[in-house]
């Protein structure tokens, strides 16, 4: 298998694992609910929100793949154009990224003793702080989603249809800040970026895959 479509393969299973992790979350508290809502809500989950927890974390690291493949044209072409779009996308990732695995680390110290052993506001502050955590995330999509977006109107590095649609992500992405200033249902809005993240990384997946010409 060429390195492209390892690429491409890991993109989708980025995705498919944390939809899994999703599902198997269930429906959370709502980001006002009180700190006993929530604990109830992670004893009940028990050994079934950890493994959630674990396919998040395990994410990562097919993101890292689908990342090091998707880069290859954008650092092809800054190179001939003498432009820093590759940089732009990939400063982006790390940044979303380094949220992502923050959010992840406030998860599994929630669930690590069960919900129950920890006191009311240090649940309260865990809770707040994932939740903001993948608000900022999701916030830093425009950065690596608007750079796709450039350099393929630029210079065509990838098929047309999915710059469109990155900008599309990228203005999908500014739902973050809901989450990050919003302690109520209105921080929920961030989960129509979070879609859109999941929605651009199996494009981009499926872009890799099929057309030879993006690595």
């Amino acid at each position: 298998m060429s390195f492209r479509k390892m690429a491409g393969w890991a993109g989708v299973l980025f995705v498919v694992f944390n939809m899994v992790a999703f599902f198997i979350w269930g429906t959370p508290p709502s980001a006002d609910a009180p700190a006993s809502e929530v604990a109830t809500y992670l004893a009940d989950g028990g050994n079934t929100y950890k493994f959630g927890v674990a396919l998040t974390g395990i994410a990562t690291i097919f993101m890292v793949v689908f990342i090091a493949g998707f880069l290859v044209p954008f650092f092809r072409s800054d190179r001939e154009h003498g432009e820093g779009y590759g940089v732009m996308v990939l400063g982006g990732i790390l940044v979303s990224g380094a949220m992502y695995v923050v959010a992840i680390a406030a998860n599994a110290a929630l669930v690590l003793r069960g919900g129950f052993e920890l006191d009311a506001a240090t649940t309260r502050a865990l809770w707040d702080f994932q939740y903001v955590a993948y608000a900022l995330a999701i916030l830093a999509v425009p950065i690596f989603a608007g750079g796709a977006a450039m350099a393929i109107g630029k210079r065509s590095v990838m098929p047309a249809w999915f710059g469109y649609f990155s900008w599309v992500v990228a203005l999908l992405g500014f739902t973050g800040v809901a989450g990050t200033v919003s302690g109520s249902n209105i921080g929920m809005l961030t989960l129509a970026g979070y879609l859109g993240l999941l929605l651009w990384t199996l494009a981009g997946g499926i872009v890799l895959l099929r057309d030879r010409t993006a690595a």
